[in-house]
């Protein structure tokens, strides 16, 4: 008999109770974004301390920013962030997998 792994029985999990979705979602998104700063700054060569004054904050700001469980970066300090470390910033929003039909336009066919 295979074993499930970790991961195969969070999602099963996720399956089962569809409000965790959404935390997990969030979670996943935050994860996300702490990496892709972590990856910025080290593609440019910059330490943390290097970044933090380049975006005028402390270099104990960057390490919370780099870190999954900060929450409390605004798009101005992504920017700064991308602009420092010569990326770009890509914010998107786009639809989930939804069960309801699309809208459409009165009178289009």
């Amino acid at each position: 008999m295979a074993h499930k792994t970790l991961l195969a029985e969070l999602h099963e999990e996720i399956r089962r109770h569809p409000a965790r979705q959404v935390r997990y979602e969030r979670e996943l998104a935050t994860l996300k974004v702490a990496n892709q700063i972590l990856a910025a700054r080290l593609h440019a060569g910059l330490s943390q301390a290097a970044l933090a004054k380049l975006i005028g904050t402390q270099q104990s700001g960057v390490a919370r920013m780099e870190n999954a469980g900060c929450t409390s970066y605004t798009t101005v300090t992504l920017a700064k962030i991308a602009a420092a470390t010569g990326s770009r910033l890509d914010v998107r929003i786009v639809p989930a997998r939804s069960r309801r039909p699309a809208l459409t336009m009165a009178g289009s066919s």
